[in-house]
């Protein structure tokens, strides 16, 4: 597993990658702490690959009910993923570095002390003009 951040939606969210591949995930904090040559980027697409969110709005996410809040975007223009107490999807497009995510539908479960953080990472999905890999 290779560990690579993504800064996108304009600085509110910051999703990490956990993308396929033949190294142990005990290895991919160790790479994630090493720092990326100034002129190397990631060698992760942007779509097809397992983001999970690590910072909202500056501040670190807690884990919805012991599952990682994250995204795929898929191929086909489909976004999905676990928002902290329920199931999103909804579309998205891109055109360069721009993005454009939803509308998104989730599931109505209930859940304690989660709702806020949920609400905020669906409205940065939502609002979403940019990506950065």
């Amino acid at each position: 597993m290779a560990t690579f951040r993504m800064c996108t939606f304009l600085g509110a969210v910051v999703l990490s990658a956990a993308c396929a591949g033949g190294v142990p995930a005990d290895s991919a904090a160790a790479q994630a702490s090493q720092p990326l040559a100034a002129n190397t980027k990631p060698d992760v697409p942007l779509t097809n690959t397992y983001w999970k969110l690590v910072e909202l709005n500056g501040s670190p996410v807690r884990a919805g009910e012991d599952r990682e809040l994250h995204m795929i975007l898929k191929g086909q223009n489909q976004v999905s993923g676990y928002a902290g107490c329920n199931q999103f999807f909804g579309s998205f497009t891109t055109n360069g570095d721009a993005v454009s995510i939803g509308p998104i539908a989730a599931t109505r479960r209930m859940c304690e002390g989660v709702v806020d953080q949920e609400n905020a990472f669906l409205q940065a999905l939502e609002s979403a003009s940019r990506y950065e890999i």
